[in-house]
C-alpha cells in the first residue's frame, strides 16, 4: 500500500502497479511494470492499520527514546537524529558500533542471550543483480558493516528496552 499526496507520484505509482500500460494505446507497455494491485483482504488490513498509524507511531518514537537514553555512554551512536520538517517514523531502531568486527559478536552475543537482532541494510550498490558497474560509496558501506537494528516492534515495553540495553551494556563490560 501506498500513500502520496503528489499527483504525479500517484500517477507513476499507478501505472508501474498496473503492468506498465500506456494510457494512449491498448495493450501497449511503454515501461517495465508489475502486477501490483491489492486484494480486497489486503486492502481493508491495509486500512486497519492506517486507522493507527499515529498511536504505531508514537509508540516506535517511545521505544527509540527509551533505546536512546538506555544506550548512553556506550560506545555505540544511536540513529535518532531528523533534519528541519522531517519526521522519523523509527520503523527500526539502528544503532553503529564503533567498528565493523564488534557488531558481529554483539550481535552474537545478544542472539546467545535470546535477543534477536537483524544488520543493517547492504548497500543496493553492493548486490549483484544491481551492480552494473563497481562504485564505491564508502559511507553507505560503513554503516553497513557496522549497523545493528534492534528490536522495536510497537509492543515492546520499557522493560524490555531496558534488558536489552543492560545486555549490551554487559558485552562491553567483559
Amino acid at each position: 500500500m501506498v500513500t502520496t499526496n503528489d499527483a504525479t507520484l500517484h500517477d507513476r505509482l499507478v501505472h508501474f502497479k498496473g503492468q506498465g500500460l500506456a494510457k494512449y494505446r491498448e495493450y501497449w507497455h511503454d515501461t517495465i511494470g508489475f502486477n501490483y494491485r491489492m486484494t480486497n483482504i489486503q486492502a481493508a488490513i491495509g486500512l486497519a492499520q492506517l486507522e493507527q498509524v499515529h498511536t504505531f507511531l508514537a509508540q516506535k518514537k517511545q521505544i527509540a527514546k527509551w533505546y536512546q537514553e538506555g544506550l548512553k555512554g556506550l560506545p555505540i551512536a544511536c540513529h535518532c537524529g531528523v533534519g528541519d520538517g522531517a519526521n522519523h517514523s523509527y520503523w527500526m531502531c539502528s544503532v553503529l558500533v564503533e567498528k565493523a568486527p564488534v557488531r558481529d559478536e554483539l550481535r552474537a552475543f545478544l542472539k546467545a542471550e535470546g535477543i534477536e537482532t537483524r544488520p543493517t541494510f547492504y548497500p543496493v550498490h553492493t548486490m549483484t543483480v544491481y551492480a552494473n558497474k563497481f562504485i564505491k560509496h564508502p559511507v553507505a558501506e560503513d554503516i553497513a558493516s557496522r549497523g545493528i537494528n534492534l528490536p522495536s516492534y510497537p509492543l515492546l515495553t520499557q522493560e524490555h528496552v531496558n534488558d536489552i540495553c543492560q545486555t549490551i551494556a554487559r558485552f562491553y563490560e567483559k
